[in-house]
């Protein structure tokens, strides 16, 4: 039996799928600087034509202050003792899994507007959400550069062919419920790194680009695909804890490895089943429930 996780085939991939997300040092130091920000509504041909181009793309207020408010109060009241969140030597770090088959109040966070036009833009109907996190973590955590999933090991020159244009099969959607500082340990991105083709090995920056940060507001939404070089500066804040939910959409054809698609409607709560709109049943695999 081969094991993945341990394969090597010049170090890094097997049979063409990268199996590591990124090797040796990638911590950016710095200096840090900031990615454009949106100084208006952002028009769902020039986010799709971002995402294509630059690997990402930024939607301004798509939920409003009070929604942010109820879904911080929402993660602060999900889990457990927050004492068990906090990791020796490291950071708080509370994740916890959004459990969209079980919890009714958290659906309308799966298929936002301005985001779904977006979505559907790159995948057509061939869309669902493969996970869905729940993420608070405070001072002390950093992360490396890396790359969530690279589905081809193509040359960097193959990437730069006008003639060829590398398809989007996944990606995640950051919504972010602080205003976020550079205190807070903002998400880092590498404009255009999706085109590297392979992940960062010992480096933390690509082509010169160096990493550039999300800072955003609360409500705000950073789409991204998951071949982009990304990680996070580091979080200084002794006043506050940085909040902010992942959800990662991906073709029909990628497997989901979050909650029980409806497929499997029996493990759902009733009430998430009464309250499902016809696009969010969709999103959690409709098409695959002769039930539903």
């Amino acid at each position: 039996m081969i094991d993945a996780a341990n394969a090597t085939l010049s170090g890094s991939h097997l049979n063409g799928h990268h199996v590591k997300k990124g090797s040796g040092n990638t911590v950016f130091k710095g200096p840090l600087e900031n990615l454009p920000y949106p100084t208006g509504p952002v028009s769902t041909e020039d986010a799709i034509k971002s995402m294509y181009e630059d690997g990402y793309c930024i939607l301004p207020g798509v939920f409003n202050r009070a929604e942010v408010a109820e879904f911080r109060a929402f993660i602060d009241q999900s889990g457990g003792d927050d004492a068990q969140y906090h990791v020796k030597d490291w950071c708080y770090n509370k994740q916890l899994p959004m459990n969209f088959h079980r919890d009714p109040a958290i659906l309308k966070y799966m298929d936002p507007e301005p985001l779904m036009p977006v979505l559907d833009g790159i995948f057509g109907s061939d869309c669902h959400v493969i996970s869905g996190t729940m993420w608070v973590t405070g001072s002390g955590r950093s992360m490396g550069i890396h790359a969530d999933h690279l589905y081809y090991s193509l040359p960097e020159d193959v990437h730069h062919d006008p003639r060829f244009t590398l398809p989007i099969f996944s990606g995640s959607a950051h919504l972010y419920l602080n205003d976020m500082t550079a205190e807070l340990g903002p998400t880092l991105l590498i404009p255009g790194s999706h085109r590297a083709g392979r992940p960062p090995n010992d480096e933390s920056t690509w082509n010169g680009i160096t990493p550039k940060a999300v800072m955003v507001k609360a409500g705000d939404i950073c789409l991204f695909r998951h071949e982009i070089w990304h990680g996070a500066w580091g979080n200084t804040c002794k006043t506050d804890r940085r909040y902010m939910v992942q959800v990662a959409y991906a073709h029909t054809t990628i497997a989901t490895w979050g909650g029980p698609s409806l497929r499997f409607n029996e493990l759902y709560n009733p009430e998430v089943l009464a309250k499902l709109t016809p696009r969010q049943a969709r999103l959690l695999g409709s098409e695959f429930s002769p039930k539903y």
